[in-house]
């Protein structure tokens, strides 16, 4: 099946290859662009390219996205009853888009399809597949076969993702790591360990200048920017998870971002972790309640549940995660 077939990626590249090589059997691309999204506040957690836009290229499509300034943006696809789009169709209105014309065709591609990778209501990443000038265009057909691949690739995207690492924190091997960024989106300051972490970060990919770096922080950067408050995500690698904390500078230039990068503490991992492995509301519950040191009784009393149904649930979360008892998992969170 299509989903046993794909459970042998081991990183980040090797996961969209895979996936690209699996949909290119029936629908052929020659590019493709794929991230991963923290699936509780949707701001980017990894990402992977094969012959796809260049670093700032898909930066600035991506934020015109966001801003919903172009045809089929992933919010709209999202939201609405097909997860998928073609760009480079020859369809009404492609004329005025700027992707096709500005990014698209002088990159080399004709036609985009996107894919929102939405299930369950959660979207757990993008992915875009491209195919090169003077190809015959994504179709319709080609849209229908992606659709009906959603629930496999969104299963596969999460199954790496759990298989990847266990539900810990990155050891603390150095202090958490700080990085202004400017408006545009290049890093303007950086603690001693800032660099270090966002390499962490992404631990598959060799990011040598500065411009590589950057990289790794807009998306985070632009989500810090367009809210209130501040941007979380949580970054699964192979040696734990690491958390990455965005908000505007005060005092500083318009649109500075300042973002801190260290190991996610047990009460920040906790719900991304809730909802990778698929753990329900109330066997999160149980959990947060025995990472306060509660025993088995009180958290029954706290919850208003029996013991059994405590042990029921911490039974669940033990199956889910691949953890054999509470001390492991205690240990492991904690």
């Amino acid at each position: 099946m299509f989903t046993e077939a794909m459970a042998e990626a081991r990183t980040v590249p090797e996961l969209g290859l895979e996936l690209s090589q699996r949909i290119g059997r029936l629908v052929p691309h020659e590019g493709y662009v794929l991230t991963g999204n923290d699936p509780v506040t949707g701001a980017g957690c990894f990402v992977c390219r094969k012959h796809g836009y260049c670093g700032e290229t898909f930066r600035r499509t991506l934020i015109d996205d966001v801003r919903g300034q172009d045809l089929f943006p992933f919010s709209e696809l999202i939201r609405g009853p097909s997860r998928v789009g073609v760009l480079g169709s020859g369809a009404p209105g492609e004329q005025a888009s700027r992707r096709l014309h500005e990014v698209l065709i002088p990159q080399g591609f004709g036609s985009e399809m996107r894919v929102a990778l939405v299930s369950g209501g959660v979207v757990w990443g993008t992915m875009a597949l491209l195919r090169e000038r003077g190809r015959r265009p994504f179709t319709s057909a080609d849209t229908d076969a992606v659709q009906q691949l959603l629930p496999d690739v969104c299963t596969i995207l999460r199954r790496f993702v759990t298989g990847l690492t266990t539900p810990r924190p990155l050891p603390g091997v150095r202090p958490p790591g700080v990085i202004v960024v400017g408006r545009d989106d290049r890093i303007k300051a950086a603690s001693p360990t800032g660099r270090d972490w966002l390499r962490a970060c992404v631990p598959d990919m060799e990011l040598t200048t500065e411009d590589e770096l950057a990289l790794t922080t807009w998306n985070i950067a632009f989500f810090a920017r367009r809210t209130a408050g501040s941007a979380l995500s949580r970054i699964p690698t192979a040696d734990g998870w690491i958390g990455l904390h965005a908000q505007r500078l005060v005092g500083g230039a318009p649109d500075d971002v300042v973002i801190t990068v260290q190991p996610a503490s047990a009460g920040l991992l906790l719900p991304a972790v809730a909802a990778w492995y698929g753990i329900t509301r109330r066997e999160l519950a149980v959990v947060e309640q025995a990472l306060d040191g509660l025993s088995g009784k009180q958290i029954a009393r706290r919850l208003d549940v029996s013991p059994h149904t405590v042990n029921d649930h911490f039974k669940a979360v033990y199956r889910k995660t691949g953890m054999s008892c509470r001390e492991e998992l205690i240990a492991a969170l904690s």
